[in-house]
């Protein structure tokens, strides 16, 4: 089954920023470390943390080799 079919691509998109932020609290202490860890400015940092913005591709794909459940259930 092609993810398409699995998950509708628009609404994940809508809801990705919050998504991330959850991830971001469940697996960091704050802006500062999400800023350290990520290499971005701390204005960035924050605006993940509070599900203004979402991260680009590589980003997550980086974030989540180590966490590789972390968007299961989020469909």
């Amino acid at each position: 089954m092609s993810w398409s079919k699995v998950i509708d691509p628009r609404s994940f998109r809508a809801r990705f920023a919050g998504f991330w932020a959850d991830f971001l609290h469940e697996n960091y202490r704050n802006p500062e470390e999400v800023a350290v860890t990520f290499g971005v400015r701390y204005q960035t940092a924050l605006n993940w943390w509070q599900g203004v913005n979402r991260p680009s591709g590589d980003v997550v794909a980086l974030a989540g080799r180590p966490f590789q459940d972390f968007l299961e259930g989020r469909g």
